[in-house]
């Protein structure tokens, strides 16, 4: 038997005995020791690759893998205006009009009763100039790309300049321009709606003369609530799984004393728009605390005030660390103090619940994922209950990939990184994973990054850590998995891959792609979630081809940004895939 119809008799096999069980046994995997190198043959040749996708369409193809085979028996098996043809699902046509998928990055025709689709760069234009956005085809597939030449046009305030922070145009204020020289007047600034403020020695322009900043309308990609409405870009487009920094209270006090940015996220594959924007700090009563709660350049603009309290706004840490809470860096009057209380609201993804003693004036808090976390404390003392609320950003260098999922404990979901500029399997040399980057592993993979020093992997691995490894191999436990590349180059296009390694349980994986030590893309849970199913060892079983990472690196500064672009199938769906290792 040659090998065409060798693979050919394996499908039909295969297909008849899912057809006979009708419900699949679940592999054993349970009992496979994730933490013991596997030995599985396993090549993308051999690989069965029946869709598995959320919305269970389960028609379309890998990007850059060639079309997903969907298996049959007659036409019955197969989806509308498809034919059963050598146990195969072919979308068939008598026309071209038949074949047109509306995609302008692709043009089909119908040839002997089957499409054929050719990806062509047709010259699509800039449909909004001034959104620092071009619109260009990638491989067949229309993207919204950034665009750093597409600025948005002057805004006929002097001392700000217009410029693109990579996905939307702002008006950046620029202080230099307003300072006059002179030292004994204070410190001149730019309002990007007023111009230049006077930095007169008496103090700053205080709420009752200060204008919210309102708009008429919503203006889009600016993360922020311009029109009042108590949402930040509403029904504005945007790229799918795309997060940016938001604010959802008065333009004006945006950055402005204790008020300060949130998160939202890009939303809803089939229909992409902003979701709420989350974990901001608006305006609030002006409080006796030492802080600008109402954000209005005024600290503490309270006739006879005198704050016990002295609360925080901003802090930064490094995550896998502890960072500690010190309440009597913040309240001096401790011999009236009753009771302390601390709690933390940790970022997607995370595990923390609390800090290790939620009752002592001096204790921490483990950060394990990157991200925003909002500590709050809360002093009792003769007065009553005096409190604080301040932003703590856990941010790490270069790329790093997090991966949480819904069934915690009971599933064990393994996170993969493939090597740029290589299209080899999964779950080889060119894939960092659970058997080949751990942290504590002696040697690493060999893909040319310099080691890190030991503080960035945290503490007992060793002087130094490779890049790239995985930090953290969640095995069922309630802590994410993540891999971290702290050194990328500029160009450099990593893959994410999701796989379901061992248990029974549907499950759902969320996957977060800071670039930086910012959150740039959010992808999976929720209403978008992404089911797998089916475990298997040697990167066999359901497994989700996330998304392509691309590093923007500047070489001068070396500041670290990314495009990220996720991995749909042809039917424009999430590109999951069973019992296939390739790329």
């Amino acid at each position: 038997m040659n090998a065409t119809n060798a693979k050919a008799a394996a499908a039909l096999l295969l297909l008849l005995t899912a057809c006979a069980q009708r419900d699949p046994v679940a592999p054993a995997a349970d009992v496979v020791d994730e933490n013991s190198a596997d030995t599985t043959a396993d090549t993308a040749g051999s690989a069965d690759t029946t869709a598995d996708t959320s919305d269970g369409s389960g028609d379309g193809s890998g990007e850059g893998s060639g079309p997903t085979i969907v298996q049959c028996l007659s036409a019955a098996d197969c989806a509308p205006r498809h034919d059963c043809v050598d146990q195969h699902c072919i979308l068939i046509c008598a026309t071209d009009a038949d074949c047109d998928d509306r995609n302008l990055c692709t043009a089909e025709r119908c040839d002997a009763g089957s499409c054929v689709t050719t990806v062509v760069t047709p010259e699509v234009g800039d449909a909004t100039p001034g959104d620092c956005r071009a619109k260009v085809c990638v491989e067949g597939i229309l993207q919204e790309l950034p665009s750093l030449t597409d600025v948005p046009a002057d805004d006929g305030v002097g001392c700000t300049e217009s410029v693109c922070s990579q996905t939307f145009p702002f008006h950046r204020p620029r202080n230099e321009i307003c300072d006059d020289g002179d030292p004994l007047n204070g410190v001149e600034s730019c309002d990007a709606r007023r111009g230049c403020l006077s930095g007169d020695v008496p103090g700053w322009i205080c709420s009752a003369e200060t204008e919210p900043g309102w708009e008429a309308i919503e203006v889009c990609n600016d993360g922020q609530d311009n029109n009042e409405d108590g949402y930040a870009d509403e029904d504005c487009a945007c790229a799918y799984g795309e997060v940016q920094r938001c604010y959802a209270g008065a333009p004006a006090t945006r950055g402005v004393g204790g008020c300060t940015d949130g998160l939202q996220r890009c939303i809803d594959r089939s229909a992409p728009h902003w979701g709420p924007c989350q974990g901001a700090i608006a305006g609030s009563a002006e409080l006796c605390d030492g802080k600008d709660n109402d954000c209005n350049s005024c600290t503490d603009d309270i006739e006879g005030c005198t704050p016990a309290l002295r609360c925080p706004t901003l802090d930064s840490a490094s995550p896998l660390t502890d960072y500690t809470l010190d309440g009597t860096a913040f309240y001096a009057n401790l011999a009236n103090v009753i009771a302390w209380n601390w709690t933390v609201e940790p970022p997607a993804n995370s595990a923390t619940e609390s800090p290790a003693d939620p009752s002592a004036s001096l204790t921490s808090v483990y950060l394990d994922v990157s991200g925003d976390y909002r500590m709050h404390l809360e002093v009792t003392d003769g007065d009553g209950v005096q409190s604080c609320t301040w932003t703590v950003r856990a941010k790490g260098p270069g790329l790093r990939v997090e991966m949480a999922w819904d069934s915690l404990g009971s599933v064990d979901m393994d996170l993969h990184l493939h090597k740029p500029a290589n299209t080899g399997a999964f779950c080889g040399a060119d894939d960092c994973y659970f058997d080949n980057c751990r942290v504590t592993n002696l040697t690493g993979v060999a893909w040319g990054y310099d080691p890190s020093d030991a503080a960035a992997c945290g503490a007992g691995v060793g002087d130094t850590c490779y890049n790239p490894r995985l930090d953290i191999n969640n095995v069922r436990g309630n802590n994410p998995e993540n891999i971290n590349l702290d050194n990328p180059a500029n160009g450099d296009t990593f893959r994410v891959m999701a796989h379901m390694f061992a248990g029974t349980q549907p499950t759902a994986p969320q996957i977060s792609i800071f670039c930086g030590g910012q959150l740039k893309s959010l992808l999976g849970g929720g209403a978008d979630a992404v089911r797998l199913t089916q475990a298997g060892a040697a990167c066999q079983g359901s497994s989700w081809r996330v998304a392509d990472v691309q590093m923007l690196v500047d070489e001068a500064t070396g500041a670290v940004d990314c495009l990220v672009l996720p991995v749909l199938n042809a039917a424009g769906n999430p590109d999951v895939r069973v019992n296939n290792t390739a790329f």
